[in-house]
């Protein structure tokens, strides 16, 4: 007996989605799901990270225990069309969601993508019609509790407006596993601008897989800015599509592992279109004997003449039990493009401790500084003075 095998009866007992084609896209991503075999990790996706020990037949059934804190929208912005409801709400009432649900979350990807597909039964639908700018951040906080937990987040921000969203994931310790799959698509339409903040602070042994994409129509932008702390396995995956010209895209991570936690952090970028612009830039520090992979790819095909594209990446090692891996990569088939990559793995120096501690501050007071400095180029180029100063607490811990 398969124990990765969901049931359709078990499916329609967990989605309250009763749009027909929002159920026939849900249990075609049940087929695929059942299909899929769990990556390994000798998988080009999933190179040094040990995903063959998770049994996801530990966390069945699969449920969506999570409790949403959310921003209520002004009533004079409902007024002009903007729409924040729950994602099966959406799926059954507005149009627009129907339209893009799923559109570049397919379930093919990979096994969690379909996991994810098939089985959520939470998570937000924020529309926001043409020509409108919400001025105050809007902030959503996941808290999770059970075993599992199934979200999925759309935003679709349509031409000439502008929101700043703010995801944030905890979780309550149940004493054992627990599993985190989230999908966010954000829709960037024409001339639109999207400041998308994700933060997940992990305790305890949660596996988290999330998966934020994000497409940018002409002239469009979305900066992204992500922080990854804690969990057994935290996997954070940003793909970023390039669809209309002009468009460009901003990538700030900062991640920070301890203990024998292993941090999972991946950049895609396809420039699909020509004229696109990106910029990525994710530094991490590891303690302990926490290990981290960083993979970065820049993928430019023929249609993406007049890019220019570049990502890098630079990681702390705070011991010698630490183990991180980069693998930046471009892969270009168009001639009038610029685009570069670099990475930097390091231990810490030991000359910048002796001159600190010499100055009468202890070992832990020196690091302490040293990793606060390391991070603190990465924060001051994130727009929002309130995440900067989130951020910076995270690290000091």
């Amino acid at each position: 007996m398969n124990l990765n095998l969901i049931t359709k009866s078990a499916l329609k007992e967990v989605s309250k989605a009763k749009s027909e084609i929002a159920d026939a896209k849900k249990e075609e991503a049940l087929a695929i799901y059942n299909n899929l075999p769990m990556p390994r990790e000798k998988d080009e996706d999933w190179r040094y990270t040990e995903i063959e020990k998770l049994k996801l037949e530990n966390f069945a059934p699969f449920e969506s225990n999570a409790s949403i804190a959310a921003t209520d929208i002004r009533e004079d912005l409902a007024r002009h069309g903007v729409i924040l409801t729950d994602i099966t709400t959406a799926l059954d009432k507005y149009p627009a969601a129907i339209n893009y649900f799923l559109r570049n979350a397919k379930a093919d990807k990979d096994k969690f993508t379909a996991l994810n597909a098939a089985y959520f039964a939470h998570g937000y639908f924020l529309y926001v019609p043409k020509n409108i700018e919400i001025k105050e951040p809007l902030r959503f906080k996941f808290k999770v509790g059970g075993k599992s937990s199934i979200l999925h987040n759309i935003a679709i921000i349509e031409a000439n407006s502008r929101a700043d969203i703010i995801e944030e994931y905890v979780n309550n310790e149940i004493g054992s596993e627990q599993l985190n799959d989230s999908v966010t698509e954000i829709y960037a339409n024409n001339n639109s601008n999207v400041n998308f903040y994700h933060l997940n602070n992990w305790t305890g042994n949660v596996y988290n897989f999330t998966n934020l994409i994000g497409t940018t129509e002409r002239n469009a932008s979305i900066n992204w800015v992500s922080g990854c702390f804690g969990g057994k396995l935290n996997r954070l995956k940003i793909d970023t599509l390039f669809n209309g010209q002009g468009s460009n895209c901003s990538n700030l991570g900062i991640f920070l592992g301890k203990g024998k936690e292993h941090i999972d952090f991946t950049t895609n970028v396809y420039h699909n279109a020509e004229n696109t612009t990106n910029n990525i830039l994710v530094d991490g520090i590891l303690r302990d004997e926490s290990s981290s992979v960083y993979r970065g790819l820049i993928k430019i095909p023929k249609e993406g003449q007049k890019t220019n594209s570049y990502l890098a990446n630079h990681i702390l090692k705070l011991g010698d039990k630490t183990l991180a891996n980069s693998i930046p990569s471009l892969k270009i088939d168009a001639n009038d493009v610029k685009a570069s990559h670099g990475a930097t793995v390091g231990q810490i120096n030991e000359e910048h401790m002796f001159y600190l501690m010499a100055r009468g501050l202890s070992r832990q007071e020196a690091e302490r500084l040293i990793v606060e400095g390391f991070f603190e180029p990465v924060i001051q180029k994130i727009p929002l003075e309130e995440l900067r100063e989130r951020i910076r607490g995270m690290v000091r811990g």
